[in-house]
């Protein structure tokens, strides 16, 4: 009988913990009971779960693009159906720290309101979250608002942690499926291009403008289209056969990947991607070899953010070619952005016209 006082206290102790894991299991086999049914709501059931085994009064799921914070789930419903607010401090805080767990017992004290009193007033009492990390950045942030201040236990965090990894999941398999559409799409448009007898020069069975201009849509259209692109601009008056054969050869000197385009009776297009500056100089020079000289200009068309189109950087283009078209000896010269730096710009020299000038020492020029 001496042994059943300690085995009722071991009993007493343990009932707790027991019941937490029976809460921690229970969850875990919620959503993975929503994933093999294909339940399209997945993501707002993964933060009801949060709230039915937490009690909380308040879940939400925060995007994070770049600073643009935006509340794109939340459990339950609000008045009006309206999204809550994100709570910036603490999703600024989490996104500094996406590798650490935001824990608030009391809103009403606490370190965290030397960043900002205004937490004092916030109609939540107690607040858990975590961040849903996509590469070294956070993708999400995970946010279980109290409306008492609350001691959080281990399993608490466990719970937090086991639907984060799983609701980070479904958000990079949700990325995947979009990428997939995006990159359908384009091949939709790259096929009915190339079915397109519209599309080419008839002289030259060159890409036309048309083609240029349904092309630069699915670049722009692309989720990890290119930083840059080299794009340039020659004169060039196909008027006999040889003439002809000295731009077929001109063009194929430029790799599959990339572009000539014809844009006149006498312009020709040259569009590289995914090519240092250094390396398209040489390649552009190559290509005017074959030509025999001509006047270019060339520069840098940067789409960045916000996908700006080819037309952003015809400004500088059409400065590059017009000082090529002044120099005695027309040659490459390059036009870029204030923010680069690159190959040569050659100035104006002499010499016989149709004949390439030499590759000249680096000698940078802004407009």
């Amino acid at each position: 009988m001496s042994g059943a006082k300690p085995v009722r206290r071991y009993t007493r102790r343990s009932a707790p913990v027991r019941g937490s894991l029976d809460r921690l299991a229970d969850a875990i086999h919620t959503l993975n009971q929503a994933s093999s049914s294909g339940d399209p709501l997945l993501i707002a059931r993964g933060l009801e779960v949060l709230m039915d085994h937490l009690g909380g009064s308040l879940a939400t799921l925060v995007s994070v693009a770049g600073p643009a914070l935006d509340t794109r789930w939340w459990h339950p419903e609000t008045a009006g159906g309206e999204a809550p607010e994100p709570v910036r401090p603490l999703c600024q805080w989490l996104s500094v720290h996406p590798d650490r767990m935001l824990v608030i017992e009391n809103m009403g004290s606490g370190p965290h309101l030397k960043d900002d009193e205004g937490l004092r007033l916030l109609a939540h009492r107690a607040a858990l979250a975590c961040a849903l990390r996509h590469g070294t950045g956070p993708r999400a942030l995970l946010f279980v608002f109290f409306d008492r201040p609350r001691a959080f236990t281990r399993m608490d965090y466990a719970l937090l942690e086991a639907v984060a990894g799983f609701l980070g999941r479904m958000l990079e398999a949700e990325d995947l499926k979009q990428s997939v559409h995006r990159l359908e799409d384009a091949l939709a448009i790259t096929q009915a291009v190339m079915q397109d007898s519209s599309i080419r020069d008839p002289e030259t069975d060159l890409p036309n403008l048309h083609y240029l201009e349904i092309w630069e849509r699915a670049l722009l259209g692309l989720e990890h289209r290119p930083a840059s692109l080299v794009v340039a601009e020659c004169r060039f008056h196909p008027r006999d056969a040889q003439a002809m054969a000295r731009l077929r050869q001109a063009a194929g000197s430029i790799r599959g990947n990339d572009l000539v385009i014809r844009a006149g009776v006498d312009r020709f297009m040259v569009i590289l991607r995914q090519t240092p500056t250094n390396r398209a100089d040489l390649q552009l020079h190559r290509f005017l070899s074959h030509l025999g000289g001509a006047p270019m200009g060339a520069t840098l068309w940067v789409p960045g953010p916000l996908g700006l189109g080819i037309a952003s950087c015809n400004e500088r283009l059409q400065q590059a070619l017009d000082e090529s078209l002044r120099m005695a000896l027309p040659t490459l010269v390059w036009r870029l952005p204030q923010a680069e730096s690159g190959p040569p710009v050659p100035s104006a020299g002499t010499g016989a016209p149709g004949v390439p000038r030499p590759w000249q020492p680096p000698i940078l020029r802004r407009p």
